[in-house]
């Protein structure tokens, strides 16, 4: 009778030892799966892939493969992928490095996006980010950049941000012009404004204005014109012109995706701020015509 208490004794204990270390082990991948992870690499986009979203139609899928450096944060609960995250994802293409503007540009782009990665996994940690007994909400939000223009003195990027929280119906999205040029050794960012010669009418606004509606109506006949706008918050500098971007919804008709409009430069070139940059490469294009 000892013997069998024995016996029973020592497979309680081993059955305990066993019980805390499944314990230990389910703790630690508790702990694992929660764990913010980030990483920075090099990655080659192939030809042909689509962009993000479909509602992104300036972003047409690349006809040749193309090398981005990417920052990927998780945060939340989530093992081997499955369960809730939280996915940050930013993404720059590789850029001219060997003249001062890309370089200056890309070192700029880059600390962007790892300040929005730290401050995403710091709130992780802090628990900022985590719902109730979720954890966190799934969630996926990019800033994608792609290259419109890249010269020496200019440099023309469209920025995609996009935001797919499992809560929301529909994606948000909110496309950017971001445009820079090198100007007496420093690298600065232009808004709309920069481009032209100031003028008490602003008549550079009235070209480029009735030069969009015309590129409206083109797209939809039944466009209900905004007249007068009171200014176009988002641009790019292209080689056919200058690309006015609305976001989704931005304007009357069914503009349900983000929606480009060229002006071209002939019509514009007048009121170019003289000795510019962007002005000395527009002469540049006329000079290969």
């Amino acid at each position: 009778m000892h013997a069998a208490l024995s016996d029973v004794e020592v497979l309680l204990k081993k059955y305990l030892l066993v019980t805390a270390l499944l314990m230990l082990l389910a703790v630690w991948c508790l702990w694992l799966a929660a764990t913010p992870v980030y990483r920075e690499y090099w990655e080659t986009k192939k030809a042909g892939v689509p962009p993000i979203s479909p509602i992104v139609e300036s972003l047409a899928a690349p006809s040749e493969d193309t090398e981005v450096w990417v920052c990927w944060l998780k945060t939340g609960f989530s093992v081997f992928t499955k369960g809730k995250e939280d996915i940050f994802r930013g993404e720059i293409p590789r850029l001219d490095r060997a003249e001062p503007l890309s370089e200056s540009v890309f070192g700029l782009l880059q600390e962007e996006i790892r300040t929005t990665a730290k401050t995403r996994r710091a709130n992780a940690r802090s628990g900022m980010s985590w719902s109730m007994t979720s954890f966190v909400l799934d969630t996926y939000y990019s800033r994608t950049f792609s290259k419109n223009l890249c010269s020496p003195e200019v440099l023309s990027l469209m920025e995609i941000q996009y935001f797919a929280p499992d809560w929301a119906a529909h994606p948000g999205l909110t496309a950017l012009g971001r445009n820079f040029i090198w100007h007496d050794s420093i690298m600065m960012e232009i808004g709309l404004a920069d481009l032209f010669k100031e003028s008490p009418g602003r008549d550079w606004f009235e070209v480029l204005e009735k030069g969009v509606e015309a590129k409206l109506l083109l797209m939809d006949e039944y466009f209900e014109s905004q007249v007068p706008f009171e200014e176009f918050d988002q641009f790019l500098i292209a080689e056919e012109g200058l690309k006015i971007i609305f976001q989704p919804y931005e304007i009357s008709g069914p503009f349900d995706k983000v929606v480009d409009v060229v002006v071209s430069w002939d019509r514009l070139s007048p009121f170019l701020k003289p000795d510019a940059p962007v002005t000395r490469w527009y002469e540049k294009q006329l000079q290969k015509r």
